[in-house]
């Protein structure tokens, strides 16, 4: 059978099930349990918990809800397009599968981790030898509730090694990448100790393909953590300071410039000029290697008689240097350094636009400029370092069969760099999907020319300012664009879609939305199916108390999940009507996909800019309509009285019947009436109505 790792993974649980005390009390989510699991200790708590054998059921679910869809001559560690392309499903495997798809968001550390032991704190080993931080074996589990919600595709936060070295918080940031080409340890099961990371997580996306969902990841080629496993082999990859400067080192706080902007071609003179900016200089140094010949020499030398000697200490301590923190692009931006991460040394010499202004000996640095990568280039490009970082994806696509990835910061790369990265894959794979950081609709054509097939876009900002009456222009625009966006009311970055106006109301309503919008694809970032309220990362259109929205009797008040161990709130109240609102609109816009696109849009006017009004026409099943109507106002009920003779195509003449397929509150009650179609909608209502 082609999904050997699986296989490995299903025998080893199956042989220690047998041997689990049954009175041990391992609990689990009630809604994890999507498939029914049997297990004799099975016993449901008061907290909406299960007690569960945790080998027994996740086996179970590989055993019941995956295994019996495989294929036994089928290789799952192939992308879905070479999958499908195999098995001769041509229409299946055409370039922009990303249009169609619909995509669940996590970060794997947090969405499977669950107090399994119940004593209020995460832990790597809790009483039971296990962990109680997300893993790749637990998150197989989560698969078929996924698949149930409508999702075919799955999109990750970083799931590299990442750093613990200068940590934000108690788990460090995904995005400190200490070694690309390696996962994160911390995603390793011991429940499966006999396996290999990397065995793991190839049954994972094994697990995933079988199930015909699509694997996503992100990759940071712009930045590593500041102790990067690549120091050792490539220090000059990196720009250093002194370790005593370490304390005062900062973006420099420039007098010359007084605005918020960026380094270009029209104040780099007066940047360099600034005397904060010759200061900032001062404070670097070549890399260790030629700082100190001898002592670098003796760093290696111990290195490699003991591989697991702690390198980046030897050098902080032995040497005095370490990697500078970088810092935002921005002039006078307030944020401090970013204490765990570096940038990498794209190029082997200064900025050509830049270099007239710093000594021949100025060792290399981190400013405003060199931070733009793709306007203030170099003459010698650092090729092996491009080697090295156009290589990640490939990696990831051969050995796991990866089937795209976002790339973080892609626009700030050299533009040489970037088509690097993005030709390379799409030769592994053509039909490897490449999901762009671009967070404002504008950015599409930029994107698209790069060779992207979709941006992330903004709309998990304006989807929420609902109450602005901004929807209507928002869809007017996304009508325009030329790469498909996020239809999300939340990303892992911004603020959660239940804790913004409208709360739970509104976030149920964007759900029903988002799957409708034209030239977008649902995006759910895991958590709003259980309501939750914390954020994960302040980054994005921060609320003023975000950090703070749990109680304070909840054991993760305060914490962000980018940075902490953090579980998601799967025992809120309602979080199963909100999967069950999830998977019946998926269901809906599955039927009707066909033709939900730009294509076949269709404005119906309405004098309100509370009201959205649009439909799909399909043509091929005899004049067809797929109507949306939603009310935006969270506050009042409103009648709708649509004039479909107003409409492009005169609908009056063509419909003869309407049905109400989907109604998101109570009351179907929508009829004609002449050439006038009447709905009535309850505020943060949307009725999905069928014509014919």
């Amino acid at each position: 059978m082609g999904s050997l790792n699986l296989q490995k993974v299903l025998e080893i649980l199956k042989q220690k099930a047998k041997k689990w005390d049954m009175k041990n009390d391992y609990r689990i989510p009630v809604l994890w349990d999507s498939f029914g699991y049997m297990g004799d200790e099975k016993k449901e708590n008061p907290d909406r918990t299960l007690t569960v054998n945790p080998y027994n059921f996740i086996s179970e679910c590989i055993e019941r809800c995956i295994l019996p869809y495989a294929d036994p001559d089928t290789d799952y560690l192939q992308t879905m397009a070479q999958i499908e392309i195999q098995k001769g499903d041509k229409e299946a495997s055409q370039e922009g599968w990303i249009k169609k798809s619909s995509i669940y968001g996590m970060q794997i550390r947090t969405t499977s981790a669950w107090d399994h032991d119940g004593d209020r704190e995460l832990k790597l080993e809790n009483r039971f030898g296990l962990k109680d931080t997300g893993t790749f074996i637990k998150t197989i589990a989560l698969l078929p509730l996924i698949k149930k919600m409508g999702f075919d595709t799955i999109y990750t936060l970083p799931i590299t090694k990442n750093s613990t070295r200068y940590k934000k918080g108690e788990m460090g940031s995904p995005y400190a990448v200490k070694n690309f080409y390696e996962l994160d340890p911390v995603l390793k099961d011991p429940m499966t100790e006999e396996l290999s990371i990397k065995e793991e997580f190839a049954a994972f996306v094994e697990a995933c393909h079988i199930l015909g969902m699509r694997f996503v990841i992100d990759i940071i080629p712009r930045t590593s953590a500041r102790d990067s496993d690549f120091i050792l082999e490539h220090p000059d990859w990196f720009y250093w300071i002194r370790l005593s400067d370490a304390p005062k080192y900062r973006p420099p706080q420039l007098t010359l410039i007084k605005e918020f902007t960026k380094a270009d071609e029209s104040n780099i003179d007066i940047i360099y000029r600034d005397e904060a900016v010759k200061e900032h200089l001062k404070l670097f140094v070549d890399s260790p290697d030629k700082f100190a010949p001898e002592k670098w020499a003796e760093i290696k030398e111990a290195c490699k008689r003991n591989p697991a000697t702690d390198f980046f200490e030897l050098i902080e301590n032995n040497i005095g240097l370490t990697t500078a923190p970088a810092f935002s692009d921005c002039l006078n931006d307030p944020q401090p350094p970013w204490t765990d991460v570096t940038y990498l040394r794209l190029y082997l010499d200064h900025p050509v636009q830049s270099a007239k202004y710093v000594s021949q000996n100025q060792p290399p640095y981190i400013l405003f400029d060199t931070i733009r990568a793709n306007i203030f280039k170099g003459e010698r490009p650092n090729s092996e370092l491009w080697e090295m970082l156009s290589n990640i994806i490939v990696h990831y696509i051969k050995n796991f069969g990866v089937d795209g990835a976002r790339i973080d910061m892609g626009h700030a790369l050299p533009k040489e760099l970037e088509d690097m990265i993005i030709s390379k894959a799409k030769k592994a794979d053509p039909h490897f999907c490449f999901i762009a950081e671009e967070l404002t609709l504008s950015g599409d054509r930029k994107a698209k020319e790069s060779g992207y097939d979709m941006i992330i876009g903004d709309l998990w900002a304006q989807v929420p300012r609902y109450y602005q009456g901004n929807l209507k222009k928002m869809i007017d625009k996304l009508l325009k664009v030329q790469l498909p966006v996020f239809a999300a009311s939340e990303i892992p970055d911004s603020p959660r879609a239940a804790s913004r106006l409208g709360g739970r109301e509104f976030s149920r309503f964007s759900v029903v939305l988002n799957n409708f919008l034209p030239n977008a694809v649902f995006f759910l970032t895991s958590g709003q199916e259980v309501y939750e309220v914390q954020p994960m990362n302040l980054g994005l259109d921060p609320q003023k108390d975000g950090r703070f929205k749990l109680p304070k009797s909840d054991p993760f008040y305060g914490r962000l999940a980018f940075f902490d161990r953090f579980a998601l709130h799967w025992t809120n109240d309602g979080a199963e009507d909100m999967i069950e609102l999830i998977s019946n609109i998926s269901k809906i816009r599955n039927k009707f996909r066909s033709f939900i696109d730009a294509n076949n849009f269709l404005k119906i006017p309405y004098n309100s800019k509370y009201i959205i009004t649009f439909a799909y026409m399909n043509e091929a099943k005899g004049k067809e309509y797929l109507i949306v109507v939603a009310n935006a106002d969270n506050l009042r009920e409103k009648k709708v009285e649509l004039n479909l003779d107003r409409v492009k195509l005169n609908l009056s003449s063509e419909i003869e019947k309407i049905e109400v397929i989907f109604s998101l509150k109570d009351g179907k009650d929508c009829m004609l009436e002449g050439k006038k179609l009447i709905c009535n909608l309850k505020p943060l209502d949307i009725k999905i109505l069928l014509a014919r």
